[in-house]
């Protein structure tokens, strides 16, 4: 008879590459899912580190909860143009995060009327955002606080 211990050793080796070529794949598989995250938190961060929006005026609208707030945008950042979240603040409440209805370029000012739906409000705090390419708004981590008196 042939002797086959030659032949199982062959099999042997084989077996461990395609046991390491499967765990590479499955390693690769999550570090690229990782990867892909990351990319878009990063691109996303990296656009709000140059962004500075901030309240630069603002009085009392027509309404008690109306306010007529004036933001402007310095010069830094790219020309894609940011949106801003605002939520005004009085001694005992704050409201929820308010829209403002303009979007602004660098260097851009606007001034727009905004229903803050809390009266006698004392401070504002202005959070940037911009929209992805997916249409979804992306707000900043960092935003600015603007004292004011009625």
């Amino acid at each position: 008879m042939k002797s086959k211990k030659g032949l199982s050793g062959i099999v042997t080796t084989l077996i461990i590459i395609l046991l390491v070529l499967v765990a590479v794949g499955v390693i690769w598989g999550v570090v690229n899912n990782l990867l892909t995250k990351s990319t878009g938190t990063i691109a996303t961060s990296s656009k709000c580190l140059d962004l500075d929006i901030r309240a630069t005026k603002v009085i009392q609208g027509t309404t008690a909860t109306q306010y007529n707030v004036t933001l402007a945008r310095k010069a830094t950042g790219d020309d894609t143009e940011v949106g801003a979240m605002l939520v005004f603040y009085s001694d005992t409440t704050n409201s929820p995060p308010v829209e403002f209805t303009d979007t602004l370029s660098p260097l851009e000012t606007s001034t727009q009327p905004v229903e803050g739906v809390i009266a006698n409000a004392t401070y504002i705090e202005v959070t940037p955002f911009f929209v992805d390419d997916s249409g979804k708004n992306n707000l900043c981590p960092s935003s600015s606080k603007f004292e004011f008196d009625l």
